[in-house]
């Protein structure tokens, strides 16, 4: 029921985008976040190389310290899946960058804000097993969150996206992670 209902959500922001109903939203969040330029180094935590690292990190954590082989797998397929649909996703949609971006590719939804939001959870779900106090892993949770939102942000401070590109893949990604992490734990949704 959350699945169906979170594809239902984003298949709103997409046709949004794609109908151009988003556009007067778009240039008024671009010119928002145009002098946020503390964010920009938050974009680090959602380039390819440091999601690559860290995913691979975790994945042989997973393996050294707990032999997780679901673990391991929920982290390959969370990441490289979302990876693979987020590709798909933009060459569908087709999206130009925002003017003057700098970036060759299509723009919804961030890959940057989607995968960094997929491997951040992911991150703060392992961490927050480790845990056994609720506050402790409710902080867990915050403070990637908070990174991930910052990831986001940054790729509207650094004028390389659209605020529906950072909305659908920070959406998209949660779904995702989500729904993957309740099937690890064999949860019915």
């Amino acid at each position: 029921m959350i699945a169906a209902a979170g594809a239902v959500l984003f298949l709103l922001v997409w046709t949004s985008v794609a109908a151009g109903l988003t556009k007067a939203a778009d240039e008024g969040g671009l010119q928002l976040f145009a002098s946020w330029q503390w964010l920009d180094p938050f974009t680090f935590l959602g380039n390819g190389k440091t999601i690559g690292i860290i995913s691979v990190m975790l994945v042989i954590s997973l393996w050294f310290f707990r032999r997780d082989v679901y673990g391991m797998l929920l982290v390959v397929v969370a990441v490289g899946g979302g990876y693979g649909i987020n590709e798909w996703i933009k060459h569908a949609v087709g999206r130009e960058r925002p003017p003057h971006a700098g970036v060759e590719g299509f723009s919804f939804p961030s890959g940057h804000a989607m995968i960094g939001t997929i491997y951040l959870l992911l991150l703060a779900y392992f961490l927050a097993q480790t845990r056994t106090k609720r506050g402790e892993r409710a902080a867990i949770y915050s403070v990637f969150a908070v990174l991930a939102l910052f990831t986001g942000l940054s790729r509207l401070s650094l004028q390389v996206h659209y605020p529906s590109d950072v909305l659908g893949g920070v959406y998209l990604a949660v779904c995702l992670a989500l729904y993957q992490m309740w099937i690890h734990r064999g949860d019915r949704l």
